[in-house]
C-alpha cells in the first residue's frame, strides 16, 4: 500500500509559513473567509462560498490569504475600505470575499460562561501591533447584501500588548456581546503601530447553543479537518496522535468502504471513530445545548473541525491515507502528482497538501498548501512547517 499524509491541522501542527513571506496575516480562530478558501484548496475549494468567489476574483487570492490589507490606513478604517468591500479590504485583488452568500463555511462558537472566546490572528510576518479590533453584525442585519459599516457594532479593542504571541500567532481572550444567536460575521482588524498599514478579515460564524452557557467548553479550535476529496473503497485512514515531544501515543484507523468513498462520508466515519476512542482530540461542530458543550460529526467535507482537548497544550495530529493494493502486486497511487516516487522540487511551483517531491535525495511530503517563491528559500529541508520526509 503507499502512503502519504494528507490532511494537516494549522493550529494542531503549530506552524505558520516563514516569516520571509511579503504579505502578513489574518484571523485563523474564528478562521476568516479567505484563509479557509486557502485552506479548503485554492485551485478546487469545496465549500459554495469560496467555489463562487474563486469564479469572480480567480485562486490568486486565495493564495495571497495574508495580505487583504491597507498600507495607509493609519486608524481611519471607514476612509480606505468602502462598504461593500470591507471583506476584501476595499481591494479588488479579493472581490471575491465581498459576495454576500449564505454558503460561506462558518465556525461554531460557544463563549465561556463569562461571555469569552480566544481569537487568534496568523501572522507569517511580524508587526508591532496598536491594536485588534473587533465587530460583528447586528441583530436583524441582512445577508443577502454586501457587509457594510452600518452592519457592524464593535465590541472589543485590544491593545497589541494585551496579545500573546506564540510562534507567529497571536492569541487574545475578548469578551463577546452578549445575547448573539445563529449566523453572524464578525469583522477583525489589525492595526499595525509601526506603520500605518491595517490588515482585514470576515469571519462566517454560528452561535449554534440555545443561549446558555456551558460551564466549560473543555474544547479548542485547532483547524479544520480538510477532507480533499473522494477516495477509493479499500483506503485506510489512520489518525495519528502525538504528544509535545512529537511522539505517537496513539492511532485510530478506519477503512474505507463502498457506498462511503465521498469525502463527506469518510470525513464522518473518521470523525465518530476518533470521538469514540480518544479522549485528546474531538472532531466535527462544536454546539452548546442545556448547558452542555458537545463536539457533535457532521456528514459534510468542510464543516468538521477539529478540537483538542484542554491540558494537552503541544499535542498534535496527522491524517495519513494508505491506498488499497491495485490487485497485481503494485500499490495504488496517492491520487497527488508524483506520490510514489515524488516529483522533483523546483520554485515558484504551488504545492498541494500530501504532494510528494524529492530534493537532494530525499523524499518529502507537502504540510501546508503554498507557493515556492523564487528566491524566498523554502526548500523542503529547511523548512519543516511546510514539508516533512516521507521514509
Amino acid at each position: 500500500m503507499s502512503k502519504t499524509v494528507i490532511i494537516l491541522a494549522g493550529l494542531a501542527m503549530g506552524a505558520a509559513l516563514p516569516t520571509s513571506a511579503i504579505a502578513h496575516g489574518t484571523m485563523e480562530l474564528p478562521v476568516s473567509r479567505v484563509l479557509n478558501c486557502y485552506n479548503e484548496g485554492a485551485e478546487s475549494p469545496k465549500s459554495g462560498g469560496c467555489k463562487a468567489a474563486r469564479a469572480v476574483g480567480g485562486a490568486q487570492q486565495f493564495y495571497d490569504w495574508n495580505g487583504v490589507r491597507q498600507g495607509g490606513a493609519n486608524g481611519d478604517h471607514k476612509a480606505v475600505v468602502a462598504d461593500g468591500m470591507l471583506c476584501s479590504g476595499g481591494s479588488s485583488l479579493f472581490r471575491g470575499l465581498d459576495l454576500p452568500r449564505g454558503d460561506w463555511q462558518q465556525t461554531s462558537i460557544v463563549p465561556t460562561p463569562a461571555g469569552d472566546y480566544t481569537f487568534v490572528w496568523r501572522a507569517t510576518a511580524r508587526h508591532a501591533t496598536q491594536y485588534f479590533k473587533y465587530y460583528i453584525t447586528r441583530d436583524g442585519w441582512d445577508p443577502s447584501k454586501a457587509l457594510a459599516w452600518s452592519d457592524l457594532e464593535e465590541f472589543a479593542s485590544v491593545p497589541g500588548s494585551s496579545a500573546t504571541n506564540e510562534g507567529g500567532r497571536y492569541r487574545m481572550n475578548v469578551r463577546l456581546p452578549a445575547g448573539k444567536k445563529g449566523s453572524h460575521i464578525i469583522y477583525s482588524v489589525w492595526q499595525r503601530n509601526d506603520s500605518p498599514e491595517a490588515f482585514y478579515a470576515c469571519a462566517d460564524v454560528k452561535f449554534p447553543g440555545d443561549g446558555v452557557a456551558a460551564p466549560s467548553a473543555g474544547w479548542e479550535d485547532q483547524g479544520p479537518l480538510v477532507a480533499a476529496g473522494d477516495l477509493a473503497a479499500g483506503t485506510r485512514l489512520t489518525f495519528r496522535v502525538m504528544d509535545a515531544s512529537g511522539r505517537d501515543i496513539a492511532k485510530h484507523t478506519v477503512d474505507v468502504v463502498a457506498g462511503r468513498t465521498g469525502a463527506d462520508a469518510w470525513a464522518f466515519q473518521l470523525a465518530q471513530k476518533v470521538n469514540a476512542e480518544s479522549h485528546v482530540f474531538r472532531i466535527g461542530e462544536l454546539q452548546s445545548r442545556n448547558g452542555v458543550a458537545n463536539v457533535v460529526p457532521q456528514t459534510s467535507a468542510t464543516q468538521n473541525r477539529v478540537y483538542l482537548g484542554k491540558g494537552y497544550e503541544g499535542y498534535k495530529f496527522e491524517v495519513d491515507k494508505e491506498a488499497p493494493s491495485s490487485g497485481n502486486g503494485a500499490t495504488g497511487n496517492s491520487g497527488n502528482a508524483g506520490a510514489k516516487g515524488g516529483m522533483p522540487w523546483a520554485e515558484n511551483v504551488s504545492y498541494e497538501i500530501g504532494q510528494v517531491v524529492t530534493y537532494n535525495g530525499r523524499r518529502y511530503a507537502c504540510r501546508q498548501r503554498h507557493t515556492a517563491w523564487a528566491g524566498a528559500g523554502w526548500t523542503p529541508a529547511a523548512t519543516p512547517a511546510l514539508w516533512r520526509i516521507v521514509r
